[in-house]
Order: C-alpha cells, then sequence, then structure tokens
C-alpha cells in the first residue's frame, strides 16, 4: 500500500508540474503571436505627440540625420471611405513616406505585388488589404488597372464606420457634399490578420496630405533604429539619443509601449493563472504527506529499533525527509521532461489544430525562465511538506508506545 502511494504521489507532482510546462508555454506563444500580428502595421518606434492629434512632418527630417536611426518617416492615420463601382467602404488610410513597407515589415506581407511602389505608370497608387479587395468586390489580379475612389470629410466634418448606412450601395448619398475625392489605382494587395486586413488601406504620404488637406501635418514620426534587434541594440541609449533631439510636446514611444494594455493584461492572465496552478501544487503536496505518514505508520518497530541502535532523532526524521524528497523529486523530473516533450512536440509538428484561424496551430514557446520557476515551485512545496512532516510525525512517533525501548539518558 505504501508503495502505491508514493507512485501516485510521484505521478500527481509529475502531472502537475507537465501542467505547468504546457500552460505557460501556451500563455508564451500566445503573447509572441499577439505582439507579432499588432507590430506588423508599424515601426519598432514612434514619436508621438503628448497632447492633440498632429506631429511636423519635418521631425522626420531631423531625426535621420542620427547615427542611431536607419529610417524615420511621417505616418499619416485617417479613417476615410473608399468606393469601388458604387460599393463604398469606411476604412482606415495609412499615408506613409518612401521606405516605410520595408521599415515595418508590411512589405513581406504583400499577397499581390512584386513591391511596394509610390506610383504606377507616372500616378500615385494605393494598396489594399486584402479583406478591403474581398468587401470592394475587386479581382485579386485584374487585367487592367483598379480604380478605387479615396473620399475623406471635409475639415470640421465627422465620419462614422456605421455612417454610410443600408442605402449607400449605390453611392455615398448624403454624405457627398461633405467629403473631399481622389480617384487612386491599385498597386496591390497584402495580407496580415483579419482584423488588419479588413481595416487599412496604403497610399503614399503626399497623396494622403494632399486629400486630407494637412500641410505637412502627420499623426506620428515612425522610426527604424540602426541595430533594431539582437544583443548589440541598448533600449536605453537609443531613447537617450531621440529625445535629446525633440522638442516639447512630443514623446518617444515603443511599440510595446503602444500595445501596454494587450500586454499587461496577457501578463496578469499568465501570472494569475501561474497561482491557481501553484495552490494545485500545495494540493499534491498532501500526496506526499499521506504517503510520509503511511510509511511511518508502517515502519514504527524499524524505527524503535534504530533508536535502540543509537541513531539520532535528526538521523531519523532525514531518513523519512530523504524520503519525501525523492518522492517529489522524481516526480518533478519526469514532469519537466514530460512538459517540455509537449512543448517542442507542438511547436515543431502541431498536433493541437485549428480550423479556419489565422495560425494552423496552437502557439507555443518554451522560456527556460518558466522552467526553472516551477522546477523551483514543486521542489519547494515538496520538500518544505517533507522536512515539515516528518518532524512532526517522528516526534510523535518518539512520544508512542515503542518510545520504552529508549535507552534511560536520552532527553
Amino acid at each position: 500500500m505504501v508503495h502505491l502511494i508514493s507512485g501516485i504521489s510521484t505521478l500527481v507532482i509529475a502531472a502537475v508540474t507537465a501542467a505547468m510546462i504546457a500552460i505557460l508555454s501556451a500563455f508564451n506563444g500566445i503573447e509572441t503571436l499577439v505582439d507579432e500580428l499588432f507590430s506588423s502595421i508599424d515601426t519598432p518606434w514612434a514619436v508621438v505627440p503628448e497632447e492633440g492629434a498632429w506631429v511636423d512632418a519635418a521631425w522626420a527630417d531631423s531625426l535621420k540625420v542620427l547615427d542611431a536611426v536607419a529610417w524615420a518617416g511621417g505616418v499619416l492615420e485617417q479613417d476615410i471611405v473608399v468606393q469601388h463601382q458604387g460599393e463604398p467602404l469606411v476604412c482606415t488610410m495609412l499615408g506613409v513616406a518612401p521606405g516605410w513597407a520595408g521599415a515595418s515589415g508590411v512589405e513581406a506581407a504583400l499577397v499581390d505585388g512584386a513591391e511596394f511602389v509610390d506610383d504606377t505608370a507616372g500616378f500615385a497608387c494605393a494598396w489594399l488589404g486584402w479583406g478591403i479587395r474581398s468587401q470592394l468586390r475587386i479581382a485579386p489580379r485584374p487585367e487592367l488597372p483598379t480604380m478605387v475612389t479615396f473620399a475623406v470629410p471635409k475639415k470640421g466634418a465627422k465620419l462614422g464606420r456605421m455612417g454610410l448606412g443600408a442605402g449607400a450601395a449605390g453611392g455615398l448619398g448624403g454624405l457627398d457634399a461633405a467629403l473631399e475625392k481622389q480617384v487612386l489605382p491599385v498597386c496591390g494587395f497584402f495580407s496580415i490578420n483579419a482584423d488588419f486586413d479588413a481595416r487599412y488601406v496604403l497610399a503614399p504620404l503626399a497623396t494622403a496630405l494632399g486629400l486630407t488637406g494637412r500641410d505637412g501635418q502627420v499623426s506620428r514620426i515612425e522610426l527604424l533604429p540602426s541595430e533594431p534587434g539582437g544583443s548589440s541594440f541598448r533600449e536605453a541609449a537609443f531613447r537617450e539619443a531621440i529625445e535629446a533631439r525633440l522638442g516639447p510636446g512630443l514623446k518617444l514611444r515603443s511599440r510595446r509601449e503602444k500595445n501596454a494594455l494587450i500586454h499587461a493584461t496577457h501578463r496578469a492572465e499568465k501570472w494569475i493563472t501561474f497561482s491557481i496552478l501553484a495552490f494545485i501544487v500545495v494540493v499534491a503536496g498532501f500526496n506526499i504527506l499521506a504517503s510520509l505518514t503511511l510509511l511511518l505508520i508502517e515502519k514504527k518497530r524499524d524505527i524503535s529499533t534504530l533508536w535502540a541502535m543509537g541513531m539520532t532523532p535528526k538521523a531519523i526524521r532525514q531518513i523519512f525527509s530523504w524520503q519525501g524528497a525523492m518522492i517529489n523529486a522524481i516526480g518533478a523530473g519526469i514532469g519537466l521532461a514530460l512538459g517540455i516533450g509537449l512543448v517542442l512536440a507542438q511547436s515543431r509538428y502541431g498536433f493541437v489544430q485549428f480550423e479556419g484561424a489565422m495560425v494552423p496551430a496552437y502557439p507555443v514557446e518554451l522560456r527556460w525562465g518558466d522552467v526553472a520557476m516551477v522546477l523551483g515551485l514543486v521542489m519547494a512545496v515538496g520538500v518544505t511538506f517533507s522536512i515539515g512532516m516528518v518532524q512532526y510525525l517522528v516526534r510523535r512517533q518518539e512520544l508512542g508506545p515503542y518510545a520504552k525501548a529508549k535507552p534511560a539518558t536520552r532527553a
């Protein structure tokens, strides 16, 4: 019976350890996926106004000369109406400076069009998200250039995403007089994720400024560091170099700061889940206590014999403490191997699949810091329970009926 309960205790510890590794890796995978999805439409850094909505586009030229900056350019973000063959659709236009597609990574998301260009056949052109293409019923690879009407509210007018109404299918209806229009050919299409594909269209910054009537004013200045990643990039030095050049009313914001709420929410979910799993580890530790209790009951006569032979209470406690620690260590080792194996298998082969999602398999990411943390928690709980319970049980054992076997000189 003792061996059976010890085996069950080991399996319980192993199962909880493996579950913690797998669940934390799943949270890491989702965090990385969300970061990639929400960072695919902008550069790693941006200069934004502390108040208001506009920045002077000339700041891009001022920041380009810094050694720490590989690329800088203005981006104008504006809600617009796009229309093709009588089908209007409200979306968001990004007016971007030359080189923005490569700096932000959007160039890799082009599904039609060899490269990102500002014009075609001498005319400024636009790039549409794949979802917008579908809603406007534009053929993926048209034989002739596709012309799309861009319309923005005149100054003082506001545009709501639901403002077109069901009766606007044949045109812009009553909104027509409140809109500035420009017809642009479509250069190509991009696909990042379902949300972005149905929300964004891209246009050259000069065209966007002319259409919106903004005289050199943009929503933000986006930046690409000279060393965008890796061990050679020093965030503090880059931030110091940029902020030293900025004027009052402007601030530097990282991509992670832009999505701070998303990351904070995700971290809170992860650590709340870790706390719940830690409580389960504590509950699983009681299995070790049950195993040690039965072991001590079974070994009453052996304990008395060891005592009569001169073994100290400390040595007796150490024997059973090591027994509990060994059960915990074996369970933790099996759980770590199983959890790491499951995560690596999912990462490589994608056994858990999604149907109809933008990712084919559930994302996971193994972080060795999480592995060390789980191992430390499991071992700390197991060893603490083992030592504490053994001390209590052995003390009770010494005061039991077999205590008469103790030598008279023992205290």
